[in-house]
C-alpha cells in the first residue's frame, strides 16, 4: 500500500496542503528575493522518499493553482523544493544510520534537527543561486544584494526551520512512532533481552 493508514494518508494530504499554503507565508523584499519555510526535510524524514516526492510535488502544483504562478518554472521549482531536497534528505539519513550509533536519541537529534539543517541550507542557498542567475540575466541592481544580506536571512531561516521540525519530528517519534515511516523501531529502540 502507498501509505499503511488512513491516519497516516490523513497526515499526508494534511501535509500536502500544508506547505502549499505555508509557501504563501513568505517574506518577499522590493527587489523580486522571498524568503520562507521549505518544510521539503519534515516531509521526506517522515514519510520517505517516494512519497515526499510525489507530496512536494502534488503542493508544488497546488501551491502554483493557487498563487496562479509560473508553469514555466514548475520543473526548475521542482527540483529545488523537491527532488534535491528529499535526496540529500535520504542521503544524509543513510549516513548517520551507517556511521553513528543507532539509538532513538541520535536518530531523532540527527535527522530532525541536523539533517534538516543541513538540508534546509543547501536548498536556501541553491534558491538564492537561482534568484541570482535571474536577476544577473536581468541586468537588475537587486544583484548585489545577493551577495550578502540574502546568504545571510536564508542561513537564519533555515535555522529556525531545523528549531521547528526537529520538535515536530521529536514529538511525532516519541508520541505517534507510527506516523513516522522512516523510524524502525527494532533498529533504534530494540527490546530488551530478558535475564
Amino acid at each position: 500500500p502507498f501509505l499503511p493508514d488512513a491516519t497516516a494518508q490523513h497526515v499526508w494530504l494534511a501535509a500536502v496542503v500544508g506547505l502549499a499554503f505555508l509557501w504563501m507565508a513568505q517574506v518577499r523584499t522590493g527587489e523580486g528575493l522571498h524568503f520562507g519555510m521549505l518544510g521539503a526535510t519534515l516531509m521526506a524524514l517522515l514519510f520517505g522518499r517516494a512519497r515526499a516526492m510525489l507530496g512536494l510535488l502534488l503542493a508544488l502544483t497546488l501551491h502554483t493553482a493557487l498563487t496562479q504562478g509560473s508553469w514555466t518554472n514548475w520543473g526548475l521549482n521542482g527540483l529545488l523544493l523537491a527532488a534535491l531536497p528529499v535526496w540529500a534528505t535520504t542521503a544524509l539519513q543513510r549516513r548517520l544510520e551507517q556511521w553513528l550509533p543507532k539509538n532513538l536519541f541520535i536518530f531523532i537529534i540527527g535527522n530532525g534537527m541536523f539533517v534538516t539543517l543541513a538540508v534546509t541550507a543547501a536548498t536556501s542557498l541553491l534558491l538564492t543561486g537561482a534568484a541570482a542567475w535571474q536577476l544577473a540575466s536581468a541586468d537588475s541592481p537587486a544583484l548585489s544584494l545577493l551577495t550578502g544580506d540574502a546568504v545571510g536571512y536564508s542561513l537564519l531561516l533555515a535555522w529556525g526551520e531545523s528549531l521547528v521540525s526537529g520538535m515536530m519530528f521529536s514529538a511525532l517519534v516519541i508520541f505517534a512512532p507510527t506516523l513516522v515511516l522512516t523510524y524502525r523501531e527494532d533498529l533504534y529502540l530494540p527490546r530488551r533481552r530478558k535475564s
